[in-house]
């Protein structure tokens, strides 16, 4: 067809429509797309969903790889309150309690009552000024045989004063008994890497 000047004129818009309808119910005036046809758009947009699906996957994967990949650190971070010297952790009460509930509280932060080489390594440790009047990890069993709270016996290193049940680390950096029943700050230990 050509118009007034004698150019002719491509009609595209009806080029564009003789091709198929994939909507059901599409154009009256348009054949219906082949069955092969809707299969393969619906294949493709598939797998374009399975392809993404994969790269954000293995997206997250090296990420996660990449966090595991550094080995953990020899020493676990300090938890707060608590004090790191020489391979462990000690955590130094303000509350008080008797010797059982003591050991326990240390228990449920993965600890026990403290087992010491020297008072005076302990006493070094205080994080505040005061005076040191703290249960340890040494208690009597009814054989009288002395043992640190874990259940090994203790080897004489240092003596203790007193004639009862449960040890504590006095103002004079000397480790007395008392009662077990009597309420007392506490001192809790543990290694600074998991076991």
């Amino acid at each position: 067809m050509e118009d007034e000047e004698g150019y002719t004129v491509l009609n595209l818009w009806k080029q564009r429509q003789s091709g198929c309808s994939s909507a059901r119910g599409g154009a009256h005036d348009q054949p219906p797309c082949p069955r092969w046809h809707r299969l393969t758009l619906g294949l493709g947009a598939a797998g374009i969903l399975v392809l993404v699906g994969a790269v954000i996957v293995m997206g997250l994967w090296g990420e996660k790889s990449k966090l595991s990949s550094h080995p953990p650190s020899a020493a676990s971070p300090c938890p707060d309150g608590w004090i790191r010297l020489q391979g462990k952790f000690y955590y130094f009460s303000n509350s008080q309690g008797n010797w059982s509930y003591s050991q326990s509280f240390c228990s449920s932060h993965a600890a026990s009552l403290a087992g010491i080489e020297s008072p005076e390594m302990l006493a070094s440790l205080l994080p505040y000024p005061g005076r040191l009047d703290h249960w340890i990890g040494l208690w009597k069993g009814t054989d009288g045989v002395w043992h640190w709270a874990n259940g090994t016996k203790f080897d004489h290193q240092f003596g203790i004063q007193g004639g009862a049940d449960c040890a504590y680390l006095d103002e004079d950096l000397n480790v007395s008994s008392s009662s077990c029943s009597t309420w007392r700050k506490w001192i809790c230990s543990k290694p600074d890497a998991p076991l």
